[in-house]
């Protein structure tokens, strides 16, 4: 019979007593935590109870504040008055344009256009119409000359100064230079303002209203944006055999601008529209001679 025979054996003895150990030392651990937790709620209670103290005493000083019962220079509350800080004239200018950058551009786009306005109608020439023209084709500004000849052929002497005068004004809209996109536009912004321009002159790349004449006049050559102007009569006229098809001759619908009421451009689309239909109607019979 061996020795140890009845007794627990010495592995199971040494498990019983690690297990034992060990929950001791968690009995021991969850009571300091639980000692710990307990002390921070004291000291949260303690500093509750002290800021609610330090508040109430507050209000009660306030309350004899405004009754006059301590004066404000012996009071404890004083106000907290805004501290101002003082901007170079640098930083001043950097902080505006970054709150107001839109604004600005805004502004200084229709502050040039009115002045242009102001200066145009002060220095410009007294013409019997001004025909507008926009297009990115170069070769339409070279007959600038040769245009405004064109036109005196249909246009009667409206300023009574015993002379047929036209103006044609040219705006290029060739925005692929990025530099000079943004004076075409103002450009072109500021001409549409002015009621004067009845006629317009353009390559149908450009949005602006024109009256739409197809329900009103024949031939395949009327367009929703104007009339075709090429055509045997104006190639010769404009000596200019290879015109383009795009070009087209709008006429303005009456709106009313900065610079015109809508009455006064109705009054000056009204003058326009025989010029208009005159040239309407020698195109068609260019292009009916053409065909025949």
């Amino acid at each position: 019979m061996h020795k140890n025979d009845g007794l627990i054996p010495e592995d199971d003895a040494e498990f019983e007593e690690q297990a034992a150990k060990a929950e001791r030392e968690a009995r021991l651990a969850s009571e300091e935590e639980e000692k710990r937790s307990e002390e921070e709620n004291k000291k949260q209670e303690e500093e509750r109870r002290q800021y609610e103290s330090e508040l109430q005493s507050k209000k009660i000083e306030l309350i004899k504040l405004k009754q006059g019962v301590v004066d404000e220079a012996d009071s404890s509350i004083q106000e907290q008055k805004p501290q101002t800080v003082k901007l170079s004239l640098g930083e001043w200018m950097e902080n505006v344009w970054y709150r107001s950058k839109w604004l600005i551009i805004f502004v200084a786009v229709m502050a040039v256009a009115v002045g242009y306005i102001i200066y145009d109608t002060a220095t410009r020439q007294n013409p019997d119409i001004t025909v507008l023209a926009v297009s990115s084709d170069s070769g339409l500004y070279a007959r600038t000359v040769e245009l405004e000849s064109f036109f005196e052929r249909y246009c009667p002497d409206l300023n009574g100064d015993g002379e047929v005068d036209v103006l044609v004004y040219y705006i290029f809209t060739d925005y692929s230079d990025a530099t000079m996109a943004s004076s075409y536009q103002a450009q072109l912004m500021t001409q549409l303002q002015l009621g004067d321009n009845m006629i317009i002159i353009s390559d149908g790349t450009t949005d602006f209203e024109v009256h739409d004449f197809t329900g009103e006049l024949e031939g395949e050559f009327v367009t929703d944006k104007g009339i075709r102007l090429s055509c045997p009569l104006t190639k010769e006229a404009l000596k200019w055999e290879a015109m383009p098809d795009e070009l087209y001759i709008g006429l303005r619908e009456p709106a009313k601008l900065l610079s015109t009421s809508y009455e006064q451009m109705q009054e000056n689309y009204y003058t326009a529209l025989p010029i208009y239909t005159a040239i309407y109607e020698d195109i068609a019979k260019s292009l009916a001679e053409n065909e025949e």
